[in-house]
């Protein structure tokens, strides 16, 4: 007697809703117009900052700035932390998404250049 074939089995589908990916990215460029758009400003108070005292007014303006940006880079690692927990659900369903993978890289990306950004800052000012 010949061997059955096994049946067809159904295909692999994502547990993630793609609009949930699209809404993620969107937020992730959101918070990266938002971040690029006061960058600028930051720099100019980071270097106005340099080398003056601790209380100097320079140096809290600058201040602010950062923690400015720091508040819009932590929208970034929000998204970012979102796409995570989709990726481990993937993971855990057997159903990794290629989508949420190339997000999370994207995202990753941004996030490390706005921590780049804020170091170069404090580096600029001086501690």
């Amino acid at each position: 007697m010949p061997a059955a074939t096994p049946a067809p089995t159904a295909p692999t589908r994502s547990p993630t809703a793609p609009g949930r990916i699209a809404a993620l990215r969107q937020q992730g460029a959101t918070a990266a117009r938002a971040f690029a758009a006061r960058e600028d400003e930051a720099a100019r108070l980071a270097r106005a900052a340099a080398g003056q005292p601790f209380e100097s007014e320079a140096r809290a303006a600058a201040l602010v700035a950062i923690a400015d940006l720091d508040s819009r880079r932590a929208a970034t690692a929000s998204a970012l932390a979102a796409l995570d927990r989709l990726a481990a659900e993937a993971a855990t369903a057997l159903s990794p998404d290629p989508g949420v993978e190339d997000a999370q890289r994207d995202l990753a990306a941004q996030l490390a250049r706005q921590d780049a950004a804020i170091a170069r800052l404090w580096e600029v000012m001086g501690t």
